[in-house]
């Protein structure tokens, strides 16, 4: 007898990821954008499911315009205060606030206040973290047309 739930995809009930527990600031880092991305969970500990990382965001920085073709992302703020612009429409979240942005749509976040903020990011599937990673070894502030090969490379498709 399986625990699974009646109407649970198969493609979803086949997921299995073993414990994973990180103390606080425990967790792979790679500066993204200038700003300290770590890694929570990756598509590797879920099975390929999801990813999640937090992201600390310098005042002024996040990510510009872009599209995830192939991940949904979803975010949620920790500390501060954000502007998600999802298809040119501004939503201002401040601690507690969520966006669920699915694939195929424009979107960019921007932390507008005078301090650090911090940003908890979710994708799925996960397949956006090979992305991260990669942007983590170019120089800040990256050549945009570096990004946007890598971006091609990862189903991403900055918006410029």
């Amino acid at each position: 007898m399986s625990n699974t739930p009646a109407g649970t995809p198969a493609s979803v009930a086949a997921v299995r990821t073993d414990l994973r527990v990180l103390a606080p600031g425990e967790g792979e880092v790679h500066p993204v954008m200038g700003d300290p991305m770590r890694f929570l969970m990756t598509a590797e500990h879920s099975g390929g499911a999801y990813a999640i990382c937090e992201q600390e965001v310098r005042p002024g920085n996040g990510a510009p315009p872009h599209i995830h073709h192939n991940e949904d992302e979803a975010f949620f703020v920790l500390e501060g205060e954000f502007t998600a612009t999802v298809d040119g429409v501004p939503h201002r979240l401040s601690p507690g606030g969520f966006v669920h942005v699915p694939r195929g749509r424009v979107r960019s976040f921007t932390n507008h206040t005078d301090a650090m903020a911090k940003i908890l990011i979710l994708h799925a599937p996960g397949s956006a973290a090979g992305f991260y990673v990669a942007m983590g070894k170019l120089p800040f502030p990256p050549d945009l047309n570096e990004v946007k090969r890598l971006g091609d490379q990862h189903g991403i498709e900055l918006v410029i």
